[in-house]
């Protein structure tokens, strides 16, 4: 880091300091984060930078963990499947809501219903589909009925994912349109405050059901600058930090003060190409782009090396994962014959959309390099966080850089489901492919519990999308993530950036009573 840019980071630090850092140490864990969260409700979010806040504050009624693989309790305390189509939920009694409100099945048909409805969930064009929404039955105060459409593959897995957080039903109808900033669930902390752009306070839920947390309160400082964040941490002003840049990871893994671990990453972080647009509807030019990228290239660039490169359009954590697959090929040459076949007149003008995000910024800098060698020209536009994915459902874009990742669910009809079937169009399928092949397949493999059959309509899946590509497969990177030294904890978030972090803590500390 130059001198010029660290005191610009250190005078960023001294602004924040009276407000954001605030905590003795181990009374609030200070974490520092690259992104703010695009808002508070989990049925209208679709990026981990929310999803990460969101995760200390609701819970869903089972999840999967992360080590096991297996299926867990967390707001229903036993379940039973009645058929193929029908599950029915036992409730813990005496789990209470933040404000007070005691969690009963009518919460829970209150909240899955809700996904179902475009009205009120961005999801209710993916994972909302698989509800029945007059499937709901409450038998008692603590038991309730869910019924899907149809049977659906890995249906209680999917839970496991922020859109079927339990929300309450008086909190969500009181404050109508505004609920995003004002979230009430059953988690170990509850909302206090969030100054956009700066801050998240949370504190410790004195009535949660569950075993307490550590901190009793918990702050998530935005640092976007990867200078301000790593300075943040080495000058104790946050307890830890995500995405430690990759670029400082081996420096700061000989620190005598700090620590920093590293994770196989579970997201796939892919060039989005929207199939609607004029200039990128025929698929020779968008796999033209996939060979006119160096993927290896690109992970040593922008991650230091601190990444895998994909080999296709799935994470390789899925549950299904070809044994044959392979990586792309750089081939610029290919590249070029294949924009000539598809008639394209050079230069070709292309915008690439992105977060402000340091690692998205130096990436798009990468493609914009490569692509200019094969005749195409880039002009990339930075967006906040907040208005990225709102842009992007209005499909003015050519090309954006994203992530999809798996933390949440390692099925794979599931990850397709939701990014390129034509229902998620103007929600979470932002390339906008349309193809009634992969649409059929998706459904048919949601739809069947033989495991082997799955298999088979996977592969069909993942052959139609290589041959369509929609996305370049760019990364796998890395989760790097750091801490004070001697904090505890750290290791432990296996399963990705939206894990619980009331387990992180000193060793000083004891659990909350």
């Amino acid at each position: 880091m130059n001198r010029k840019l660290a005191i610009l980071a250190v005078g960023a630090l001294l602004g924040l300091s009276s407000v954001a850092f605030a905590g003795g140490r181990g009374e609030t864990l200070r974490v520092g984060v690259a992104i703010d969260a695009k808002n508070f409700d989990p049925q209208n979010s679709v990026d981990t930078f929310s999803f990460s806040m969101q995760k200390q504050i609701y819970e869903p009624l089972v999840t999967v963990d992360g080590k096991t693989r297996k299926l867990v309790p967390v707001l229903a305390e036993s379940w039973e499947m009645l058929d193929d189509v029908t599950y029915k939920f036992h409730l813990r009694k005496g789990v209470k809501f933040h404000n007070g409100e005691e969690l009963t099945a009518d919460d829970v048909v209150f909240s899955l219903k809700r996904v179902t409805d475009p009205a009120q969930s961005v999801f209710a064009k993916s994972k909302g589909i698989y509800i029945d929404p007059n499937g709901f039955e409450i038998i008692d105060k603590y038991t309730v009925i869910v019924r899907t459409n149809g049977v659906v593959g890995g249906f209680l897995g999917s839970m496991k994912h922020p859109y079927a957080s339990i929300m309450n039903r008086k909190a969500v109808e009181e404050a109508g349109k505004e609920y995003f900033r004002h979230p009430v669930g059953t988690g170990p902390y509850k909302f206090v405050s969030w100054t956009k752009g700066e801050k998240v306070e949370l504190e410790a839920f004195k009535d949660y059901w569950g075993e307490k947390p550590y901190a009793e309160k918990m702050t998530f400082v935005v640092l976007p600058d990867d200078s301000s964040r790593v300075i943040a941490l080495e000058t104790n002003k946050v307890d830890m930090i995500y995405a430690v840049p990759s670029g400082d990871f081996n420096r700061l893994s000989e620190s005598s003060d700090v620590k920093v671990v590293k994770a196989p990453g579970l997201v796939l972080l892919h060039l989005g190409m929207n199939t609607q647009n004029p200039k990128l509807s025929d698929p020779r030019v968008r796999l033209a782009i996939e060979y006119a990228i160096n993927k290896d290239a690109y992970n040593q660039v922008v991650y230091n090396g601190n990444a895998v490169t994909p080999k296709g359009p799935l994470p390789t954590a899925c549950s299904w994962f070809p044994e044959d697959a392979k990586p792309w090929p750089f081939d610029p040459e290919k590249a070029k014959k294949l924009l000539a076949e598809a008639g394209v007149k050079l230069p070709l003008e292309l915008n690439l959309w992105v977060i402000n995000a340091q690692d998205r910024i130096d990436g798009a800098t990468v493609i914009q390099s490569m692509l200019a060698q094969v005749g195409i020209n880039v002009n990339v536009q930075v967006f906040e966080n907040a208005v990225f994915d709102d842009k992007l459902k209005e499909g003015k874009h050519d090309m954006y850089l994203g992530t999809w990742g798996m933390q949440t669910n390692r099925d794979a009809g599931i990850y397709w489901q939701s990014l390129f079937t034509i229902p998620a169009i103007g929600s979470t399928n932002k390339t906008f492919l349309k193809d009634e092949l992969v649409d059929g397949y998706i459904k048919e493999a949601t739809q069947t519990a033989n495991e082997d059959k799955r298999s088979e309509l996977f592969q069909k899946i993942w052959d139609r999308l290589n041959e369509l590509h929609p996305f370049v497969y760019l990364s796998h990177a890395d989760e790097l993530n750091g801490g004070q030294k001697d904090i505890i904890g750290l290791e432990d978030l296996y399963d990705g950036k939206v894990n619980y972090l009331g387990n992180v803590h000193y060793p000083e500390q004891e659990r909350l009573k």
